[in-house]
């Protein structure tokens, strides 16, 4: 019974200890699967994250290709509501070109340089196309969105000829083509290599008007037809320019003048100066002048000089001693005295009437109402006294006696016109109308005019000095009736 016992113990401990073993292996097992189930399905997901990643990021790339190359005859403008790039937009690498202020302002532009030739069109991977455009100048090439340029229909148009097709040319800017005429168009100047061709005559053989309303004439020198090309409109003229005709005056003058020789009559026959004059009414079939043609010529010369006039008998000839005619191309010899007494010019005052209306005038101020003004006699001497053949300066006149703050540049009046202030009016003075033979018809001051003409003009009342008549109570310019015939000084 014993040995019964201990058998079925230790069967019993082999059976339990056989157990625990299974039992240990089968949990050993059940872990390493547990694991390698575990890394399988992290790996799957890492893959599929990765390739998701790989995905995203091949879908973030953009590329582009070309689709179609384009009509290069074509022209483009602006449409101002997209910029230009160095690729097409989401290419890796690019750069802003032209932004779309600038490009706003190239639309509303009507200079042929902020034109585009478009001359490829391109897709992106995304789907959206480009062009890839260069300006008209060829500062601007790269890729706008299609609907950042649109084409224009004919930025070169037929013109019409001006009505008289034969005239002048007034600029050395003669083109091979129109500015502007299409792209890549050579619109260079030509050079002519100084051929001066401005007094030449040209014909107009075409005209068009570009991108902008320049309008553009194909003109062909009448003398010289290889002188040709395109000029702007407003650089032909029917009529020869003014420069033209002074040139071909000058040229003119100079071959039928007379060469003279000023010598002065009290100093030992001192030569004072030489002159190359054009007398007038030269006869064109003799070449040759009447006498007293030459005198007046001479005498027109000497005008502002404090010479005296001269006659025919203080002239004399090189080549010839009949006086009765001078060849052109002669050479004289006058003899001129200095003028020796000096005498003052003459003057008055004068009113505006009426200033502002259209009955406005001038009449004549008498001194007596004004109160004297305090002058110099040196500085009276020097102003108001010349030789009636030397120049009467104006300018210094006016700012010696005329300026503000200058003894004439106003005055008070005294009597019955003590309320009212006399203020010099330079506009009014410095007028043909006021004083015609000191300002030409242009109101242009003439240079040389003399303390004679001064004085003998306005019916010898000489220089007419124009004032406003203020009065003092309301600030206002009025007219007046005063009296009196005493000096201002």
């Amino acid at each position: 019974m014993q040995v019964n016992l201990k058998k079925s113990l230790y069967l019993g401990l082999a059976a339990l200890t056989f157990a625990s073993v299974a039992g240990a292996t089968t949990a050993s097992a059940t872990t390493a699967n547990a694991a390698s189930h575990h890394v399988v399905k992290t790996t799957k997901k890492h893959a599929k994250k990765a390739t998701k990643k790989r995905a995203k990021k091949a879908a973030k790339t953009v590329t582009f290709k070309v689709t179609k190359s384009l009509d290069q005859s074509l022209v483009y403008k602006s449409t101002g509501k997209n910029a230009i790039f160095t690729k097409p937009g989401g290419v890796k690498n690019n750069k802003l070109k032209v932004s779309k202020s600038d490009m706003s302002s190239k639309a509303n532009s009507t200079s042929s340089n902020d034109l585009f030739m478009a001359y490829q069109q391109v897709r992106t991977s995304r789907g959206v196309h480009y062009y890839k455009v260069v300006s008209f100048d060829k500062k601007v090439r790269g890729y706008v969105y299609v609907k950042g340029v649109q084409k224009i229909d004919n930025p070169t148009t037929q013109a019409a000829k001006p009505s008289i097709t034969t005239g002048y040319v007034t600029t050395n800017n003669v083109y091979n083509l129109p500015v502007g005429y299409k792209f890549a168009a050579d619109s260079s100047i030509k050079n002519f290599n100084g051929i001066n061709f401005s007094a030449d005559k040209f014909t107009v053989d075409d005209a068009v008007t570009v991108y902008g309303g320049d309008t553009y004439y194909k003109i062909t020198d009448q003398k010289n037809p290889l002188i040709n090309g395109w000029i702007k409109a407003s650089d032909f003229n029917v009529n020869m320019p003014d420069a033209v005709k002074n040139a071909q005056n000058t040229a003119q003058n100079a071959a039928n003048a007379i060469h003279v020789t000023y010598v002065n009559r009290n100093n030992f026959g001192s030569t004072v100066d030489t002159k190359t004059i054009n007398p007038s009414g030269m006869n064109t079939t003799t070449g040759t002048y009447g006498i007293n043609d030459v005198v007046n010529a001479i005498n027109a010369s000497l005008k502002g000089s404090s010479y005296n006039n001269v006659v025919a008998s203080d002239i004399s000839k090189s080549n010839l001693n009949n006086l009765s005619t001078v060849n052109k191309g002669d050479n004289l010899t006058v003899l001129i005295t200095p003028q020796t007494t000096k005498s003052p010019v003459n003057y008055t005052l004068s009113q505006v009437k009426d200033q502002g209306t259209v009955n406005q005038s001038v009449s004549e101020l008498k001194t007596g109402s004004l109160n004297n003004v305090s002058v110099s006699q040196n500085l009276k001497d020097s102003l108001f006294n010349g030789y009636s053949n030397s120049a009467f300066n104006y300018s210094n006149f006016k700012s010696q006696l005329l300026s503000y703050g200058a003894p004439m540049n106003t005055f008070t009046g005294n009597g019955t016109n003590s309320n009212y202030t006399y203020k010099f009016n330079a506009a009014m003075t410095e007028t043909h109308a006021a004083n015609p033979n000191l300002f030409d018809s242009n109101n242009q001051l003439i240079s040389n005019a003399t303390f004679s003409d001064v004085s003998s003009q306005n019916g010898n009342k000489g220089l007419n000095l124009v004032y406003d008549v203020i009065d003092n109570s309301t600030g206002k310019t009025v007219s007046t009736t005063p009296n009196g015939t005493t000096s201002l000084f």
